[in-house]
Parts: structure tokens; sequence; C-alpha cells
């Protein structure tokens, strides 16, 4: 064989090896399961509480009737599972909704289940016959659209509110009156307790972007809308872009102390707009909720 015809051959053989791993780092990205734990301490715990969450769903499935998320889910031995936002998609239909009640029956075997809205059930809630929060409660989730409830878990008293957009922050969109009212009574009324409170708000952009974190009096955020950037940057712990940031975000993941609140972001199950996962498999997110004093034992 002559030099020419080898350099040839050795050209072809990486080339095919780098699309073989090209497509292998595609498919570990957009189908694998992965787990994230964050630990968050707090005098208002009274014991150990671990609250599972997912977002950004956009009614994808993983395993038949999402078999394989819920076994996950399961493992973890949750406290508190949280649906937060975008668990379907705007363009959703009868057999999404079905789907993804289906999927919070189960997971309410699981633990309890608390679902929050996401720009994209707002979206999709406007072309109901039927208000997607009496589906959502009749398969066995509480419901949070600016609203919270009280339970008490492991001993500790817990407020849990949910609210879809940006907190303290009239959507863009919203020209309503009478509707921004009743979130901001929510605000208000919801950081009005000693109890510890557990925020699921999709948009994360007033506790990161806008560092509310330091500003609202809320124990625990959990939110997603991000989706890590869509595209992870290799070597790095950035996205590539985000929702209303744009382009390299400061934050696209992980666990966000200020002041007064916490923010932990997850990354989410699908990609955006259409634009696969890369370098960024799908995420479960565990929060561990311990006692103050348990810090640095």
């Amino acid at each position: 064989m002559s030099k020419k015809k080898k350099r040839g051959l050795i050209a072809a053989v990486i080339l095919a090896a780098m699309l073989i791993l090209a497509l292998a780092e595609l498919i570990y990205s957009n189908y694998a399961l992965t787990v994230s734990r964050y630990t968050v301490y707090s005098e208002k715990a009274a014991g150990s509480l671990r609250v599972v969450f997912i977002s950004d769903l956009h009614g994808r499935e993983f395993g038949k009737n999402n078999s394989r998320l819920l076994k996950r889910i399961a493992a973890e031995e949750p406290d508190v599972i949280a649906l937060v936002g975008d668990m379907l998609d705007k363009n959703s239909d009868e057999e999404d909704v079905e789907r993804i009640c289906s999927f919070i029956s189960a997971a309410a075997e699981i633990a309890p289940v608390y679902f929050g809205m996401g720009n994209h059930e707002y979206g999709l809630e406007n072309g109901m016959d039927e208000p997607l929060s009496d589906r959502i409660t009749a398969a066995g989730a509480v419901f949070l659209d600016g609203n919270f409830v009280e339970a008490t878990i492991n001993g500790t008293p817990v407020r849990i509110g949910g609210y879809g957009g940006y907190y303290r922050t009239p959507h863009m969109d919203w020209k309503d009156r009478d509707t921004q009212k009743k979130y901001w009574y929510f605000f208000e009324d919801f950081e009005n307790t000693d109890e510890l409170k557990l925020l699921l708000n999709h948009i994360p952009t007033n506790w990161l972007d806008w560092n509310y974190r330091d500003r609202c009096p809320v124990d625990l955020v959990l939110s997603g809308h991000y989706h890590g950037g869509v595209v992870r940057i290799p070597f790095t712990d950035k996205g590539l872009f985000a929702p209303y940031v744009g382009w390299f975000p400061p934050y696209t993941k992980g666990c966000f102390e200020g002041n007064t609140a916490t923010c932990v972001l997850s990354t989410g199950l699908a990609g955006a707009n259409g634009y696969p996962r890369l370098f960024n498999p799908p995420e479960i997110v565990v929060v561990e909720i311990l006692p103050q004093g348990e810090k640095g034992e």
C-alpha cells in the first residue's frame, strides 16, 4: 500500500472514530439519566428532609410510561417530589397530558408530589377544554400556581409554594392588573411565616441574574428553564445559551446560596426549541435539607 493510501486510510479511521464518539455523546446527552446532589442547611429543619425534583420534561418519555425516570426517582427515597415547570410542551396534545398525569399518579405512590407551572404550561392551558389544574390534581399532585400549602415533613413544618414566572416581577406580557395583584398578594403571604419556605419557581432569572436570593426571604427555591445552557462547554461548568439571558449565561446549573435564599437550578430533562442537548445529560436533582447544627460535623 502506498504512503498516500495509508494516510487516507488513517484519516478515514480517525474521522469514523470521531463520528462514533460524537454520536455516542449525543445519545448520552439526550437519553442517559444522571443525578445531581446538593445539601442545604437550615435552622428551621428539625431533621433530614429529602426533595427530589425534575424540570423541563417537555412531554418526553424515559422508558415506556417513563418507567426509567420513575425508577431513578424511587431509588432516591424522597420525602417530596417536586415537578418544577415545563413538564408539558406548549404544543402538547391530549396524549401528552394523559401521559404526564399517568406519571404523576405513579410518582405519588413514591412520595407526595407538588406540581409547579412553567411557561409552556401557561401557553398550553389557554387552549385546553378542561383546566390543567383539575387534571393535575385528579392525577394526585398538589397544583401550585400563585398559591401555597403547608405540610409537616419529618417533624419540620414546611410551606410549599409555586409560581411559574418572574418572582415579584409581573411577567412582561401580562397586562391584566387583577392577575398581577393576585400574584403580588401571593408573594407577600407566602413569605410571611417562620416555617421553612420551599418555592417551586420555574424561571430562575430573579434569583440568580438579578440577585433576589439576597433580597427575598425564601429559604429554598427550585428552578429550571435554562436547560443547562442546552450545550454545555466541555472542561468548564458553563452553558452555551439560556432563554431571556442569551449567550454564555453566568448561571446554568448548581446550588447558589444568598443572604436570604438558596436557589438550586436544574438542567432539566429535554432539549430546547428543537435543539438537542450536548455534553449535558438529562438531570434528576436531589436536595437534602439538614438542620443548621449538622453543618461542618
